[in-house]
């Protein structure tokens, strides 16, 4: 994905660009607006939400990248005016959008996913499931069965999303101030936690970690690496790859931040999601832009620096303390088991640069030590 937040009241616009495996929120923060209660200050703008391509640009030695790409694409499953109204303005009818796998009703030409409202229509009349057969004829055993193949998906040209950015078409590209990773993982991983280290930035991208989704892999709920969230397209092997990754960003002058998000930590009692997420994650984007400026100083940690409390611009944002404090802190007995695995994770990649397995190993001996306090 590749956003643009701009700062109304400075003018200064922040570019980032990030990777995250199927149903981590890779859309919907692609398409995010910012909440009410910072609408007023900051603007979103959107570039792409599928592919990012860097290079360094000689003329001042940055990170630039654009969309090479036409259009936008997501998942419809869930897609709606609370998870991303954006998405919803982008597929308007009449906007010529295609449509995959979702439920029809071919006497409105209106379409229908689960998630896109609370229950489905209440008359059946017209409509078929993505299977194509009438919702009305279904057998009494079909009644609890899906209306929209969860992998249903809807594509439409830029130009319509709302908010696409002005410049989205600008052969240079954009600037990037950060690269982010982020996955759907329900404990483990914090809200945000910024890297400023090279090789333990792409580290993190190597053993990127979400729970499994249906998309990738015909599954619900396991756990899965999926590296640089590029596991189902890369070309070539991972040693490869992070080489890569290791000489373009490093032939930069100035270089993006790296962080990691996740969105999706939960209560492990009761369940509910710690912190709100969708517009609200533009406050953790921020937090990072001001880490990079050197407004903020964080709270360093094994696996990066997190945001100190009073660092988080949460007006307007109901959390409970409990809550706040832990997503904003690192779990060190699970990240030590996490370790083991990512050891076991990196082994399987041949050629893998040096840099790498020593951010493993330098990772790896902070959490000791953490331990060991």
């Amino acid at each position: 994905m590749l956003i643009g937040i701009t700062d109304k009241q400075t003018g200064r616009t922040w570019h980032i660009c990030g990777g995250f495996p199927s149903a981590s929120g890779k859309t919907n923060l692609a398409m995010m607006l910012a909440p009410d209660s910072l609408g007023d200050r900051y603007h979103v703008s959107f570039y792409g939400d599928d592919i990012a391509w860097m290079r360094v640009d000689p003329a001042d030695g940055k990170i630039y990248a654009i969309n090479p790409e036409f259009g936008v694409f997501g998942v419809a499953k869930d897609t709606n005016e609370i998870t991303n109204p954006t998405a919803l303005g982008s597929v308007a009818p009449g906007t010529g959008v295609l449509f995959t796998n979702v439920a029809y009703n071919e006497l409105t030409q209106e379409v229908w996913w689960e998630g896109r409202t609370p229950r489905p229509p209440a008359d059946v009349i017209g409509w078929r499931d993505w299977t194509g057969r009438l919702i009305a004829e279904r057998p009494a055993d079909a009644a609890g069965e899906p209306w929209a193949h969860p992998n249903s998906r809807f594509t439409t040209t830029l130009a319509n999303v709302p908010n696409i950015a002005a410049d989205f078409a600008g052969p240079r590209g954009v600037p990037i101030d950060a690269i982010i990773f982020g996955g759907r993982t329900r404990d483990r991983e914090p809200l945000i936690r910024a890297i400023t280290d090279l090789a333990e930035g792409v580290y993190d991208g190597l053993t990127l970690g979400a729970e499994a989704t249906f998309a990738a892999e015909g599954v619900d709920g396991q756990l899965r690496y999926d590296p640089m969230s590029m596991r189902p397209f890369m070309s070539y092997p991972e040693g490869a790859y992070a080489a890569h990754w290791l000489r373009i960003v490093g032939a930069a002058t100035e270089r993006p931040i790296f962080a990691h998000v996740n969105w999706f930590q939960r209560d492990p009692d009761d369940g509910h999601f710690l912190w709100p997420g969708y517009r609200d994650n533009l406050r953790a984007l921020l937090w990072l832009m001001r880490l990079r400026e050197g407004l903020v100083q964080g709270v360093q940690t094994p696996v990066g620096i997190v945001p100190a409390v009073d660092e988080l611009d949460l007006e307007g944002v109901s959390i409970a303390p409990a809550d706040l404090a832990k997503i904003l802190s690192i779990d060190s007995e699970r990240w030590q088991t996490e370790m083991t695995r990512r050891e076991r994770l990196l082994a399987q990649f041949d050629a893998l640069p040096a840099e790498i397995w020593e951010a493993h190993r330098r990772v790896a001996a902070d959490l000791a030590a953490l331990s060991d306090t």
